[in-house]
C-alpha cells in the first residue's frame, strides 16, 4: 500500500519525554506521531463514512483481546470497503491495550477527519486504516525517526552496544512462533550507572522474513540518525524500534553485558537530515500544558523540546 502524500502542517506534534524510574501504568498513552494521506478523502454522511465508523467501532470492541491485536474489513463494494487494524505493545495488559486503542481512535478522528488512509503511533499501540488492503504486507512508508539531542558518553562503545542489542531482539521477535507477538526487549549495562533499554515490534500479520526485513531497515535508520544519542525511535506502519536510557516498558530481566560482536546493516542512502529548499515556519506554543521550544515545519524535518528534553524528528523521503 502506498501512502505518498501527507498533511502534516495542521496538527500539534506532541512527544511525552518523561523519564520514569518505573512504568506508570495509569499514565495516558504516549503519543508519538501520526500521518494522514491527503490524496484520498471521503464525503461526510456517505456509505464510506458509515463503513469507516463501523470499522473503528469494531476495532474498539475488540481491543481487550489477549493477543493485543485485531484486524477487520468493512464494506460491500471495493469503492466503499475499509481495512483496519491495531496492535498493542507486547508487554501491555488488556486494559492498557484498550485504553491506547480508544485514545488512538478518538485522536485519529480529530487529526484525520475525512482522510481514507491514516496511521497513528503511540508508545503503547499502533492503529492504521486504509481504503486498500495492507494486511500481511510490509509498508516502509511513511517512516519517522525521532532522537533525543542529548549525547551519550563513549559514543563508539554505545553504538556497538545498541547495534548488538537491536540485532539480537530483531531476530528474536521476527522468528517468534506463528500466532505469537512479534515483540522483544533487551536491557544491557553500558556502565555501572547506566543501562540501555531496547524494544522492537512488528505487525503480527507479517511473515518472519518481512518482519526481519522491516527491522533491518529501521535499525539502519536508527544507527544512522541516532548513534550516540540518549534515545531514539524509528517508526513505520509495519514495525517500530526504540531505545532509551530509562525504562519505557515493563522490565522482566536483569540487564546483561554487551555482546562481543555486532553485525549492523549499512545505513540506507535515502536518510533525510536536511532540505535546503524546503519552506519552513517557526512557531512556539504550549501543548497539553507542556512548553515546547520551536518546531521547524517543513517537508522534511521537525525539531523541538518537551519538559526540558529536546527531540529531533526526521521524515523519510516519500
Amino acid at each position: 500500500m502506498g501512502m505518498p502524500s501527507f498533511n502534516v502542517s495542521r496538527f500539534p506534534l506532541t512527544l511525552s519525554l518523561l523519564s520514569f524510574l518505573s512504568l506508570n501504568i495509569e499514565a495516558a498513552p504516549e503519543y508519538r506521531y501520526h500521518f494522514c494521506s491527503n490524496e484520498t478523502t471521503f464525503t461526510p454522511n456517505s456509505t464510506y463514512q458509515s463503513n469507516f465508523n463501523h470499522l473503528l467501532s469494531s476495532l474498539s470492541s475488540n481491543s481487550m483481546r489477549e493477543s493485543g491485536f485485531y484486524n477487520t474489513t468493512v464494506g460491500q463494494t471495493p469503492e466503499t470497503t475499509v481495512y483496519g487494524l491495531f496492535f498493542c505493545r507486547g508487554d501491555l495488559t488488556t486494559d492498557e491495550c484498550q485504553d491506547c486503542v480508544s485514545t488512538a481512535i478518538k485522536e485519529v478522528e480529530q487529526y484525520c477527519p475525512v482522510e481514507k488512509v491514516a496511521v497513528i503511533w503511540y508508545s503503547e499501540c499502533v492503529l492504521r486504516y486504509s481504503n486498500k488492503s495492507f494486511f500481511s504486507t510490509m509498508d516502509e512508508h511513511p517512516s519517522v525517526s525521532l532522537y533525543n539531542i542529548q549525547n551519550t558518553t563513549e559514543q563508539d562503545r554505545f553504538f556497538l552496544l545498541l547495534g548488538a542489542s537491536m540485532n539480537e531482539i530483531g531476530v528474536k521477535a521476527s522468528t517468534a512462533p506463528p500466532g505469537s507477538k512479534k515483540f522483544a526487549t533487551k536491557e544491557a549495562n553500558f556502565s555501572e550507572l547506566q543501562t540501555t533499554y531496547s524494544l522492537v515490534q512488528c505487525d503480527p500479520l507479517l511473515s518472519s522474513s518481512d518482519c526481519s526485513r522491516c527491522f533491518v531497515n529501521l535499525i539502519s535508520y536508527l544507527l544512522s540518525c541516532c548513534a550516540g544519542k540518549q534515545g531514539g525511535n524509528v517508526l513505520n506502519p509495519s514495525c517500530y524500534i526504540r531505545y532509551e536510557i530509562y525504562p519505557f516498558y515493563r522490565v522482566q530481566s536483569t540487564p546483561s553485558s554487551a555482546p562481543e560482536s555486532v553485525l549492523v546493516a549499512p545505513p540506507p542512502p535515502n536518510i533525510v537530515t536536511t532540505r535546503k529548499d524546503s519552506l519552513a515556519v517557526d512557531f512556539k506554543g504550549k501543548i497539553n500544558g507542556s512548553w515546547y521550544v520551536t518546531f521547524l515545519l517543513s517537508k522534511w524535518v521537525f525539531s523541538g523540546g518537551f519538559n526540558g528534553s529536546s527531540y529531533v524528528i526526521f521524515l523519510s523521503s516519500m
